[in-house]
């Protein structure tokens, strides 16, 4: 028996006593047959049958209680289906060039590493991004202030501080020029606040960069401020398996409330307009800022911006066990592997495809929530779909497990006589991720795929925990309660800010305190109608759009870093714009005038500038 089924159970079976007694007060004679008086029964058979029709009353209140779990589970998996599903375990890699490498080598996204065993398994994750490893490395990092120590900068004359990089070629007879450097992903780590200081430091007071041999090159290069940008946001860049059908916004929240370091990522472009003449192993960069902050300047060195890193999920592809159709049932439990039920949890089911024994060519069975037919599903099994329902695992598994059904166009089960059921999925390896060492070089891991170009990776932050809904607390509801939330509902002063706060919650699975201070930190979302001018067309051509201002208590910016929130909720609201139109964010403290940071107008993922 579960432990949410036995309050009702122990509900149902004291109504059920309490019943026995009244009947035999009422009914001394029938009660007598039955050895049952006001106080006991005495008869060990009625005592069972009394137990067992409780047991069957409580499964009956359970289902009610859990208020159509059925209908609300179905509608979230159409619409929704990540409320549903765990968030698996992430973590921070860094990828290895080869020591050889005299240039650029991609490591594709979806490269898979392997970690050490733990309690007997291997945890298998998957890189998120594309990288591009160079044979170079950052050999220094200083955040300056007055006097620069840069060349000078007609572009950035308002700079009162510089962030200085230095940038060197891991081979010592390779100049930059050989390397065909042309851009960086530049990834901002250490321990917090600094890394989330510091990526709002350079994504809002930024005015120009400059490439030189040193501070005192007469020559430098310069470049424009947007060849630095905050990245991340993409859906190539995307950590968690988005359906279309998905509202992406809520992929960028349920990622940053799961893995905030996922978004700590900025993208330096440009640098062909001097690594190409650069005769030297030497390179240094230049951004130039117009804000200082004293306190980075003791704290930033070259070990809090690393290169060649990648976000990386524990999310594989998994052929589950088969299933033998012999018409007797319509649902059946899916098992990515008997032999390890402790270490796979099914994050969802991908393919499903029906082999019979007079046929040898299996048929691809279509999914029910299609709105269509699925291209390349044989005709011969249109007739029949199928549908997953996640349920709370039994006993000491923890996490879910998923069932698979089969219905007819109707939703009515549908009950194949003959044949076998192939499933592919995708797994997580359960609460194991959580059980990895970290610290000292473990874990330990290694790249599983014999073609990656790159000799290792080392991680870089402790692995999260697998991280889920809480299934059947009555939460249903309120889960589909948020789909009511549209572009209106979250552009208007105090309640739109708790709207907004309310949704964010859902996607808050973490609920920690430092969650929970960012989410109270945000007072009121305020929004009024903007003009912008449109790129790529004849001059004089503007779009009407909103300009959203997000309104943040002081001190939980401060305190919180919440420049990573307002980032993640200003790409949030740009993706529910309408067709020619934009919202345009920006960020202000409640008593205080001005902004503290504003990003160009957008419409969906496009910047108009």
């Amino acid at each position: 028996m579960s432990d949410d089924l036995l309050p009702f159970y122990n509900r149902e079976l004291a109504a059920i006593r309490r019943l026995a007694g009244e009947f035999a007060e009422a009914n001394p004679k029938v009660a007598g047959r039955l050895r049952m008086t006001p106080d006991a029964v005495d008869d060990p058979h009625v005592e069972r049958l009394l137990e067992g029709v409780a047991f069957l009353a409580a499964r009956v209140q359970h289902r009610l209680d859990d208020e159509l779990p059925e209908l609300t589970d179905a509608l979230l998996e159409l619409l929704c289906p990540h409320l549903l599903a765990p968030v698996p375990s992430m973590t921070t890699l860094r990828l290895l060039a080869k020591p050889e490498a005299m240039g650029a080598s991609l490591v594709p996204r979806g490269t898979p590493v392997e970690t050490e065993p733990v309690r007997g398994e291997r945890l298998t994750y998957r890189t998120c991004h594309d990288v591009t490893l160079w044979p170079i490395a950052v050999e220094a990092a200083r955040l300056s202030g007055l006097p620069l120590p840069a060349p000078a900068n007609p572009q950035a004359a308002g700079a009162v501080a510089v962030l200085r990089l230095t940038l060197a070629t891991t081979l010592p007879d390779l100049r930059i020029a050989a390397t065909g450097l042309d851009r960086l992903r530049l990834h901002l780590r250490g321990a917090a606040p600094l890394p989330t200081q510091l990526l709002e430091l350079l994504c809002t007071a930024t005015i120009g960069i400059a490439l030189a041999d040193g501070p005192g090159d007469p020559r430098p290069t310069l470049l424009p401020r947007e060849c630095l940008r905050h990245a991340g946001f993409e859906p190539e860049e995307a950590a968690l398996p988005w359906p279309p059908r998905a509202f992406t916004g809520h992929r960028l929240l349920t990622e940053y409330f799961a893995f905030p370091e996922k978004f700590l990522y900025l993208e330096l472009d440009g640098l062909e307009a001097r690594s190409l003449v650069q005769r030297s192993g030497r390179m240094e960069v230049f951004i130039y800022l117009s804000r200082a902050v004293p306190e980075l300047e003791r704290s930033v060195s070259a070990e809090h911006i690393a290169l060649g890193c990648t976000p990386a999920i524990n999310l594989f592809r998994q052929p589950c066990e088969p299933i033998a159709l012999d018409g007797t049932q319509s649902d059946w439990l899916v098992v990515p592997d008997a032999r390890r039920p402790a270490a796979l949890e099914v994050y969802a089911v991908e393919t499903v495809r029906q082999s019979r024994p007079e046929d040898p060519r299996p048929k691809r069975v279509p999914a029910f929530h299609r709105l269509r037919h699925e291209e390349g599903a044989d005709q011969a099994a249109q007739g029949v779909h199928w549908i997953a329902a996640r349920r709370p695992a039994p006993g000491v598994l923890g996490g879910s497990e998923t069932r698979l059904m089969l219905r007819d166009p109707h939703f009515d089960p549908a009950l194949p006589a003959d044949g076998v059921l192939g499933i592919d999925a995708l797994c997580c390896n359960r609460d194991l991720p959580s059980l990895l060492p970290f610290g000292g070089g473990q874990p330990r891991l290694r790249i599983t795929d014999p073609t990656a170009p790159a000799a290792g990776a080392e991680c870089l932050s402790p692995p999260t925990p697998t991280l889920r809904p809480q299934l059947r607390e009555r939460s249903g509801w309120r889960l589909v309660s948020h789909l009511a939330l549209n572009h209106l509902g979250v552009t208007g002063g105090a309640e739109a800010a708790m709207a907004l706060r309310e949704m964010m919650r859902l996607h808050d699975l973490r609920d920690t305190a430092e969650t929970r201070l960012a989410l109270e930190g945000l007072v009121s979302v305020n929004a009024r109608p903007g003009v912008a001018r449109l790129p790529g067309v004849r001059p004089g051509s503007f779009a009407r759009g909103l300009d959203v201002t997000l309104t943040f208590e002081p001190q939980a910016w401060t305190a919180g870093g919440l420049f990573l929130l307002a980032g993640v909720l200003e790409r949030f609201l740009a993706l529910q714009v309408s067709v020619n139109a934009f919202v345009r964010t920006g960020v202000s403290l409640r008593g205080r005038g001005g902004t503290v940071a504003a990003w160009p107008a957008r419409s969906g993922t496009r910047v108009l500038l």
